[in-house]
């Protein structure tokens, strides 16, 4: 009996610190509420979500009812909260001292918020370096999502990579995703079909395996057109929807 393909998808969302008002509270109504009400909408769909700490406070103070619907998720189980530096750092470009802290202080906020522990980092701008294990592990990082040109450039096969593999440093290990890029720009700029196709395809040469996507919670909404594409248009709650029909 064949194994059971995941999709894994990480989702982030950030805004830079000092940004005007005005374009935070944009962003909220265009994309991280409505991306959140589909979610609410299928609960067959679980996915791992990141806010940058700058982000989550300034949501907190501004429109705190949006904790209390995404705790709800993560105590469903819907909703895996993943952590990373607070106010998104590239971690590799502060000093170690400073990256333990940056990651310790938004996990301690999730956890103080929602009730979870983050198991996960988002690295921002997806900068990877071979040095980051030890510092990840230090702050009790299980695991994270790099693109796949890293593994690509590494010598690794693109049919290696629907799995995941143990990056070390100095005694220190953490998993390592790798991100399809693929699924990057079919998600939400191709047809859901076609997102289905490539998934159905990946299944049935990788039994077992994982198809992995970490990109913006802003290209929901934020981006040029997406807004319109993926909510007044539908494209997301239809790919919501086939995934839940095709889950087998």
């Amino acid at each position: 009996m064949p194994q059971t393909f995941h999709l894994s998808l990480l989702i982030h969302a950030h805004q830079p610190c000092g940004n005007f008002h005005h374009v935070l509270d944009k962003a909220y109504e265009d994309s991280y509420l409505p991306f959140l009400e589909h979610l609410e909408k299928h609960s067959g769909i679980r996915v791992g979500l990141h806010y940058s700490g700058h982000l989550l406070a300034w949501i907190e103070q501004h429109r705190p009812e949006y904790f209390a619907r995404l705790k709800a998720l993560v105590q469903s189980g819907q909703v895996e909260l993943i952590g990373g530096g607070f106010f998104e750092p590239i971690l590799i470009s502060i000093p170690p001292e400073d990256q333990f802290e940056q990651i310790t202080r938004l996990t301690a906020y999730l956890e103080k918020h929602f009730g979870q522990r983050a198991a996960g980092a988002w690295l921002a701008e997806r900068v990877w370096e071979p040095q980051l294990p030890s510092i990840l592990a230090a702050a009790h990082v299980a695991y994270t999502l790099v693109d796949d040109m890293h593994f690509l450039a590494a010598g690794f096969e693109p049919e290696e990579l629907f799995g995941a593999y143990v990056a070390e440093d100095r005694g220190k290990s953490v998993w390592l995703y790798p991100g399809q890029k693929a699924l990057r720009y079919l998600v939400p700029f191709g047809k859901v079909e076609d997102v289905i196709s490539y998934l159905r395809a990946a299944a049935s040469l990788h039994s077992g395996g994982v198809a992995a996507m970490g990109d913006d919670m802003e290209k929901f909404g934020v981006w040029p057109g997406t807004h319109e594409d993926c909510y007044k248009d539908g494209w997301l709650a239809k790919f919501f929807a086939e995934l839940e029909k095709n889950s087998d």
